[in-house]
């Protein structure tokens, strides 16, 4: 709706995109700290002879999930950079008005935000991809795990 100031379903899209800026981040430090350890921890099960040709497996799933996290550090930086383009535009219709009879600003602003944007999203589509490689990793791991554990 038309208003003096910025608008507030704009307000809201930037509190959102700040939000999922400091969630990604958050996750990949805990992620990244996460493969840390399991690439420790994997790196004893080669003393079993009866994870041997496991631990290829094991070890891509720590891969995939590392390289998930260095993504959501990136998707973090790039949505904050997204966001500080545009808290270059003034968003109130007077503002935006003067900028389109004048140096046309805003709407420049805009278009690289929105690559930003893109672009993180990209990255999170990629990550999710690399999450879901996992699964049946994981599902032949664990099984494994539990034959060892019941036999």
């Amino acid at each position: 709706m038309e208003g003096e100031d910025e608008p507030v379903e704009l307000q809201r899209l930037k509190r959102d995109v700040r939000e999922l800026a400091e969630d990604s981040d958050q996750t990949g430090i805990w992620l990244a700290h996460a493969m840390e350890q399991a690439w420790e921890a994997v790196g004893l099960l080669a003393a079993y002879p009866a994870l041997a040709d496991l631990l290829g497996e094991r070890h891509r799933i720590i891969a995939n999930d590392w390289q998930s996290a260095g993504l959501l550090a990136l998707v973090a930086r790039l949505l904050r950079r997204s966001l500080d383009l545009l808290d270059r535009v003034a968003f109130s219709p007077a503002a935006l008005r003067s900028d389109l009879r004048s140096e046309r600003n805003a709407p420049a602003y805009l278009y690289s935000a929105s690559e930003l944007l893109d672009r993180a999203a990209d990255l999170l589509a990629e990550s999710a991809t690399l999450v879901r490689d996992n699964e049946r990793r994981w599902r032949v791991f664990g099984t494994r795990i539990h034959r060892l554990r019941s036999g």
